[in-house]
């Protein structure tokens, strides 16, 4: 019996993903950089922008195709609307929390995509070792929420992007479920640009229109600062474009489930940055909390 996915991945690929965590947890400092200029709204429109450009480039220079099928459309509006909710919880929750702490709980989403998948996709239940995972992250979610944080402001931002960490659970259980063929849907499955460009060409008209009602028109975009300016092309083209494209290039050659542990890495890379570039305190609560989700999502993506 042969198969098409090799037994023993290459340290190239191992170091790959690395970098992509680093890339990612890098993420949540630069949108704290945008913020201090642009509206929350504005900033997720002027991302997307520059990540949609990105994505349908290369997709067109590798004759990958991107544009969905008439019959993808209801699956794709739905996409959409979550997609939209998600940011914009993620950007306000930002701007109101600290970038480490917004990094770690974020990125508790693969506890969720888990949880979640025990109820939702046929043939994902829960073991004995994804469920030590499960409550050993949220023992860590409980450590960082009961330490010292300051002001009530933290609290609401903290509440925010737990919203948006299940938001974007909820975007992986739709991928899983729009690009796999299923029993009780004949509609044929799309593929990750699509349905990336899908919820990039519904999401970004919608930033910019709410931007444009809630947060005051131009107003919202001051490009007067050239670190809020980099920060937005850095979350644009490395982080919705480039490391995406990445990410969707190893995936056609190994298995996700063994490259997916390596992610745990990401939200202790989040709250790095942000002790870096914001001198954010790192508290022993923070500390034994970051330690517990990074094991939490270690266990469930083995």
């Amino acid at each position: 019996m042969t198969t098409s996915q090799p037994a023993k991945i290459p340290l190239r690929i191992i170091l790959a993903v690395l970098f992509l965590a680093v890339m990612w947890g890098g993420n949540t400092s630069a949108i704290k950089f945008s913020l201090m200029v642009f509206k929350p709204i504005a900033a997720a429109a002027i991302r997307f922008t520059f990540g949609l450009a990105v994505i349908i480039s290369w997709a067109f220079l590798n004759k990958i195709p991107f544009l969905p099928q008439k019959s993808h459309l209801p699956r794709l509006l739905l996409l959409g609307i979550v997609f939209v909710v998600q940011i914009i919880a993620f950007n306000w929750g930002t701007k109101l929390t600290n970038a480490g702490r917004a990094s770690l709980l974020l990125n508790t989403y693969p506890l969720l995509v888990a949880l979640m998948s025990h109820f939702f996709i046929a043939g994902d239940r829960l073991d004995w070792l994804k469920s030590v995972g499960l409550i050993t992250a949220f023992i860590g979610v409980f450590c960082i929420f009961s330490g010292e944080v300051g002001s009530t402001d933290v609290r609401i931002g903290d509440g925010m992007v737990l919203l948006s960490s299940l938001g974007l659970a909820t975007i992986n259980i739709l991928l899983r479920r729009f690009m796999v063929p299923q029993s009780d849907n004949p509609t044929q499955p799309m593929n990750q640009f699509q349905t990336l460009f899908g919820q990039m060409v519904f999401g970004v008209p919608v930033y910019y229109i709410l931007s444009w009602v809630f947060e005051g028109g131009t107003a919202a975009y001051k490009f007067s600062s050239l670190s809020a300016c980099l920060s937005l092309i850095y979350q644009g083209t490395v982080v919705a474009g480039f490391c995406f494209i990445v990410w969707a290039s190893i995936l056609k050659q190994y298995p996700p489930g063994r490259l997916s542990s390596l992610f745990f890495t990401t939200p202790l890379w989040g709250m790095a940055f942000g002790h870096l570039f914001f001198q954010e305190k790192i508290t022993s609560s923070l500390l034994i909390g970051a330690g517990l989700v990074a094991i939490g999502i270690y266990l469930v993506n083995r």
